[in-house]
């Protein structure tokens, strides 16, 4: 199981999201969690659209779609290193 964590940008603060690597029949995801702006932690996944780009997985809180790309942007550059 792969792990890494990084620094998004949400609004005007930075919020550490850690990522969790999944690989199972249905294929690849990362469960993702953080703390929202009351500190609350929630989580969420993203699905491989291909191999540079993740999405979502629909039902996600609407705000997250804002920095869908930054999360995308994480993984990718986190597994060319």
């Amino acid at each position: 199981m792969e792990r890494f964590a990084k620094q998004i940008t949400v609004g005007n603060e930075k919020r550490l999201f850690e990522f969790t690597r999944i690989e199972n029949f249905n294929g690849v995801k990362f469960f993702i969690t953080s703390v929202d702006e009351n500190q609350k932690p929630f989580s969420f996944s993203v699905k491989r659209k291909d191999a540079n780009h993740w999405k979502l997985v629909p039902g996600s809180l609407r705000w997250l779609y804002e920095i869908e790309e930054e999360l995308s942007n994480a993984i990718v550059e986190t597994r060319l290193k």
